[in-house]
């Protein structure tokens, strides 16, 4: 069995989740939702989030109300969630692989959590 282990993740390299090997507790470091962070850049990060389903990411955040809002714009506006499936598809050919199909992961996503 494949101990889960910890890592902290900068995303400075966006596709670095994807060489790891096993199942990570991610701490995801800088705060993602400070005020000079653009949703463009936050929906890539989520989108390399998404596509990593076997890992766990832990988000801290001084802006929990700016968290709310991202989370509640895409669950709940199609054209958000269009914008964030667009970042999930530029990873995915970054990637060399197919681009995403179907109705994706539901909002917010499972194995992401904030403190």
């Amino acid at each position: 069995m494949t101990q889960n282990q910890e890592v902290k993740w900068s995303c400075d390299v966006l596709l670095e989740p994807f060489s790891w090997r096993g199942p990570k507790t991610v701490r995801v470091q800088p705060d993602l939702f400070e005020p000079e962070i653009r949703n463009a850049w936050r929906d890539k990060v989520f989108a390399a989030m998404a596509l990593c389903p076997q890992h766990r990411f832990w988000l801290r955040t001084a802006y929990p109300q700016v968290y709310g809002q991202y989370i509640e714009q895409i669950a709940h506006d199609r054209l958000e969630w269009l914008a964030w499936r667009v970042s999930a598809s530029q990873v995915l050919r970054e990637l060399g692989r197919e681009e995403a199909t179907g109705d994706g992961p539901a909002w917010p996503l499972a194995n992401v959590d904030v403190e």
